[in-house]
């Protein structure tokens, strides 16, 4: 059982506009490239849907409340800048359920690889991964949890491929592709997951934020299904190039957990250590 998932220049891109005002002109660009257009502009569209049927489920949850579980999620990361283009995050999570048995710690490290700067002029991201089209990433995870009364360690080893994309209108999609090698109680599973962020960064006065929706889907191999999927969305808040919070709101389902129905209200605090200049 599993409940899952800006402000100015870094290593590999490019310098902030000088004009933040200002819409650089787009060139025309490959025929594929055009016609990306038009879904990047359905995107916030979807995702609005997205979360107003999860409000809608918050709201059923008040009469239903063993039905939908509602779950908090703290959680800090550290993202150490190792060599140009190389980083390791390390994190602590708590997942606590609020209106049903679950309490869950889980720890790890990710070590990424980053390929292709975004050379197109737009507003940097305070996450490097953001800056480029191509990103690698190996780690491991440690997670211990007690549901109703129950004990369950599990150990994966992660791998994964994202690859980003700058849609016209300056929206960062994100596509990443994970698998992990899992031992649940010593018994081996592997598990696919796909997950789709879509995320645009504005600024007023200096001031950023970046709203984002996102969804998620999973294969688990031992269940040899989609056995799990999760939408929602969220806003980041980045400050200078030290910190960033990120607060979201998931809905998740599962056919094969024993609550099948959560919301899941999270946030995150990253911290960012990079190399001296």
């Amino acid at each position: 059982m599993d409940y899952a998932p800006i402000g100015s220049h870094y290593p590999g891109g490019r310098p902030i506009n000088k004009f933040p005002g200002r819409t650089p002109a787009l060139p025309a660009g490959p025929a594929i490239l055009r016609s990306t257009c038009w879904p990047a502009r359905l995107l916030p569209t979807v995702y609005l849907l997205m979360l107003f049927h999860l409000c809608s489920n918050a709201t059923l949850a008040r009469g239903q409340s063993q039905d939908i579980g509602w779950e908090t999620r703290p959680k800090v990361v550290a993202d150490v800048e190792l060599l140009p283009r190389t980083r390791i995050q390390a994190w602590g999570e708590l997942q606590h359920g609020v209106n049903f048995s679950f309490q869950r710690w889980r720890t790890g490290f990710l070590l990424n690889r980053r390929m292709k700067p975004i050379l197109k002029a737009h507003r940097q991201n305070i996450d490097a991964d953001k800056e480029h089209h191509l990103v690698f990433g190996a780690g491991y995870e440690y997670l211990h949890t007690i549901q109703n009364g129950s004990l369950k360690i599990e150990n994966r080893i992660l791998t994964e491929i994202t690859p980003n994309y700058l849609t016209p209108g300056d929206i960062l999609i994100t596509d990443r592709n994970r698998v992990e090698f899992r031992w649940v109680n010593g018994a081996y599973d592997v598990r696919y997951r796909n997950k789709l962020v879509a995320q645009h960064i504005f600024e007023f006065h200096n001031f950023r934020f970046a709203p984002y929706g996102s969804g998620e889907l999973y294969y688990d191999r031992n269940h040899q299904s989609w056995n799990q999927s999760q939408y929602g969305g969220g806003v980041q808040f980045p400050y200078k190039k030290i910190v960033r919070l990120d607060t979201y709101l998931l809905h998740q389902n599962c056919t094969s957990c024993s609550q099948h129905s959560v919301n899941m209200l999270g946030a995150t605090l990253t911290l960012y250590f990079r190399q001296s200049k």
